[in-house]
């Protein structure tokens, strides 16, 4: 049951998972989406540029059909370079938009994303087995089901378009260019229409199904993890054993500034507070405490160096919960601190004597 449950991918995506996924260009993003923008855009590119696109193919026409023709010392290449330029002219404005809009619809989805993945050479690619896998898989068939839906949905659109026009198509022979050219243009707006209005529900279904396929893969095992966890902050022993490391080199260089303390104050038994005081001082500074052993540790070179160790359980305690290493005595332990420091003196010149 163990086993099982750590292949399982049970736990939710980290923030780092998420970030590699889309370093690899792994991001949920749906093509139709670009569709549905070139529909919207071509639609209102009818209708806002028709009389300009109406202008020029008729411009078209009279000089291919008329002055070309009536002009025979003209080229017959003329006519046919003359559309072409006018045809670029057209198509080339329609191309760039085109091509703004699909950027535009990857940028609204994934923002601006560089994969350096996909420029690295990898035997997975041409690895048949995960060709045949990538064909069977479940987005493979949602993309297959898909397509077969959007044929379908389009082709009913455009029948049930048609057979709402079946009975003015035949009246289009009494039409004149520009009624003919209308008409045309307002079919395509139907067309157009209900295209992208299915195209923009398919695409915002398709969105949706790509974000949760995403986050089905990106999904974790408890054990991928912990291996994240660990990598991100460490081995959790090798972290004990740096900071115990890291304490036992700190009391080290404690221990070795006991030897230049003026007094040691106890509890007595558990805790020891070694202070230094010098003219040069504000005030006296702590330079070594600690508890139980560490304690035993400073009374122990403490009497190794002739410093005396003072009794005094009310100061000893409020030092040591208090004040850190390093820091001098503040004013309101100036006056126990210094009868400490007075009976300490007064002992040495005693000896000195």
């Amino acid at each position: 049951m163990a086993d099982s449950d750590q292949g399982e991918k049970t736990e939710d995506p980290t923030q780092q998972r998420r970030d590699d996924f889309r370093k690899r260009g792994q991001v949920a993003h749906t093509k139709e989406l670009a569709s549905v923008l070139i529909i919207f855009t071509a639609i209102l590119s009818i209708w806002m540029l028709s009389r300009f696109f109406l202008v020029q193919i008729t411009e078209v026409f009279e000089m291919s059909f008329g002055n070309f023709v009536a002009n025979k010392s003209e080229s017959i290449a003329a006519p046919f370079i003359f559309a072409v330029k006018k045809t670029i002219f057209l198509v080339a404005p329609v191309c760039g938009i085109v091509w703004l809009v699909s950027f535009a619809s990857s940028v609204l989805q994934i923002g601006f994303l560089s994969n350096e993945e996909a420029f690295k050479f990898s035997l997975e690619r041409i690895n048949p087995l995960s060709g045949l896998k990538r064909v069977f898989s479940l987005r493979s068939l949602v993309e297959g089901i898909k397509a077969v839906f959007k044929l379908i949905i389009v082709g009913s659109i455009s029948y049930a378009v048609f057979k709402s026009e079946v009975f003015i198509i035949p009246k289009l022979v009494n039409y004149s260019v520009d009624q003919l050219l209308v008409y045309l243009g307002e079919m395509t707006l139907k067309l157009f229409g209900g295209v992208g209005f299915f195209m923009a529900v398919l695409a915002g279904i398709d969105y949706f199904f790509q974000r949760w396929d995403l986050e089905q893969k990106m999904k974790m095992t408890k054990q991928e993890l912990k291996e994240e966890i660990k990598s991100r902050e460490g081995d959790p022993l090798i972290k004990a054993r740096i900071r115990r490391t890291q304490r036992e080199m700190s009391q080290r260089r404690m221990m070795d500034k006991v030897p230049k303390a003026d007094v040691i104050i106890t509890n007595p038994t558990h805790i020891a507070v070694a202070l230094s005081y010098t003219d040069l001082m504000v005030a006296p500074t702590i330079i070594a405490k600690g508890a139980d052993r560490v304690a035993e540790k400073i009374k122990e070179i403490a009497r190794e160096n002739n410093i005396p160790i003072v009794e005094n359980k009310p100061l000893a305690r409020t030092i040591f919960k208090t004040l850190d290493i390093g820091q001098v005595i503040p004013k309101e332990l100036y006056t126990a601190v210094a009868e400490v420091l007075s009976y300490i003196y007064k002992l040495k010149k005693k000896r000195k004597k």
